[in-house]
């Protein structure tokens, strides 16, 4: 028995497919155990090469060197029964396949304020874009509130006034998430992509909070990769990302540009 007989009921996750996991069911089957292994070995990775491959997941044009750690690294997952490794595969098959249509759906922008950005959002909701399509993610460490009081630290009651402090996007998205990122604090999530950040809970500890976090979450919030990067700097830089998901937004596409674009926001493409 033990850690080699658990192998058994195991299946290995791609480093290139992770971000299915968002796509996952939430009553799939949950893993005894996850651990990061070089595929062609079999074996597990150092704590340096997981952190060098969690850094680098995002980046357009790595290294060869990098490359190659991309390509052989996997995700093992262990369950308690074959039966519960073949359902997980089963369901993550089906996960691959919504991964496949991703990124095409997403409008991404980056504005210079909380304020001017939750006047889109209240602007987006009043033309009827759905509350559920659209998302939130800033820095939550120094911030004010109503142009007056200021929150300073990642309390409770700090992180609350970050996405609620002007009133329109607290209100209508509510507080999903705060996230703990080093060297950047907290940030705060609120609508579609703070339900992104927590459905791959089940399986904690796979992404560790190295640098490239942010663009991490990003690109698990069917961001490109390559622009997830740009919204990461801007993020760090205290400038707040804010999202449509047409997919829940049908036929609302070019509504929702131009209301982002007239009230400030800018896209990786034009900077």
């Amino acid at each position: 028995m033990g850690h080699v007989a658990q192998t058994e009921a195991a299946y290995v996750i791609k480093a290139e497919e992770i971000s299915a996991l968002n796509y996952l069911d939430p009553d799939h089957p949950r893993p005894l155990l996850t651990e990061w292994i070089n595929r062609g070995t079999d074996q597990k990775m150092r704590r340096t090469s997981i952190d060098l491959l969690l850094r680098t997941m995002t980046e357009d044009s790595p290294s060869p060197s990098v490359a190659r750690l991309h390509q052989s690294s996997g995700l093992r997952v262990i369950f308690a029964t074959a039966k519960d490794r073949d359902a997980f595969a089963n369901a993550f098959a089906g996960a691959r396949t919504q991964l496949a249509l991703r990124r095409d759906f997403i409008i991404a922008t980056i504005f210079d304020s909380l304020d001017s950005a939750q006047h889109a959002v209240g602007e987006l909701t009043a033309a009827g874009i759905p509350e559920e399509s659209i998302s939130l993610l800033h820095r939550a460490g120094d911030f004010s509130v109503n142009g007056d009081e200021s929150w300073k630290g990642h309390s409770k009651m700090s992180v609350a006034a970050a996405v609620a402090g002007g009133g329109i996007a607290g209100a209508l998205l509510g507080i999903g998430m705060m996230v703990i990122v080093p060297g950047l604090g907290a940030v705060a999530a609120a609508g579609a992509i703070a339900s992104s950040l927590t459905s791959v809970a089940s399986l904690s500890g796979i992404f560790g909070a190295t640098g490239g976090a942010m663009a991490k979450m990003l690109t698990d919030h069917d961001v490109d990769g390559r622009e997830a990067n740009y919204y990461e700097r801007q993020i760090r830089r205290g400038r707040v990302f804010v999202s449509v998901d047409t997919r829940l937004a049908p036929g609302q596409e070019e509504l929702a540009r131009r209301i982002l674009k007239d009230r400030g926001g800018q896209t990786a493409k034009a900077a």
